[in-house]
């Protein structure tokens, strides 16, 4: 059984935002709070001298886990918006990323354990700059397909530009 690609060019439609599903987003970030919260009143309530080590010591690791949850989840990318002049990078806790299609310099996905879209750009300064995220993010495909449309000065490797191609090729309306 074969599914086909849902690539859409989005030129016509701009502004276009890919974001994660938020309310599974805040639900993750409250209830990774709420572990934090719990382990910590145990410790407060529970743990006393005469505790066996392993109950003092498992409450800090679920606190940790917790934590390293919530800020993953506050300080990783959380929309990509398409403007008619630049791409916008929001995060939840961090300032948003701007770049105008015309300073990015090239295309990437490459693989480290897991794959990731690398963007380079020039920010305002002039300095070459870096943007790495996982490839896990909502419609990365069609993001990736889409910026290469916009950014047409940006470098693409070679087999990259065969996914690029592919990709055109599926794509449900013309430009």
């Amino acid at each position: 059984m074969s599914r086909s690609l849902k690539i859409h060019y989005i030129q016509d439609r701009l502004p276009v935002v890919y974001r994660y599903r938020q309310v599974f987003r805040w639900f993750m970030i409250l209830l990774s709070f709420m572990m934090i919260v719990y382990s910590l009143y145990f410790l407060l309530n529970f743990v006393h001298t005469e505790t066996p080590v392993f109950f003092k010591i498992m409450p800090l690791g679920i606190c940790f886990i917790g934590l390293d949850s919530v800020l993953r989840k506050v300080t990783s990318l959380n929309s990509i918006s398409f403007m008619p002049q630049h791409l916008k990078l929001g995060y939840i806790a961090k300032r948003s990323i701007v770049i105008p299609y015309e300073d990015i310099q090239s295309l990437d996905l490459q693989k480290k354990i897991t794959f990731y879209m690398i963007i380079s750009y020039r920010d305002k300064k002039g300095e070459l700059q870096q943007l790495k995220t996982p490839a896990s993010f909502p419609h990365i495909l069609e993001i990736m397909f889409n910026l290469a449309e916009m950014a047409e000065q940006a470098v693409i490797p070679e087999k990259m530009q065969g996914i690029l191609e592919y990709l055109k090729a599926n794509a449900d309306n013309e430009l």
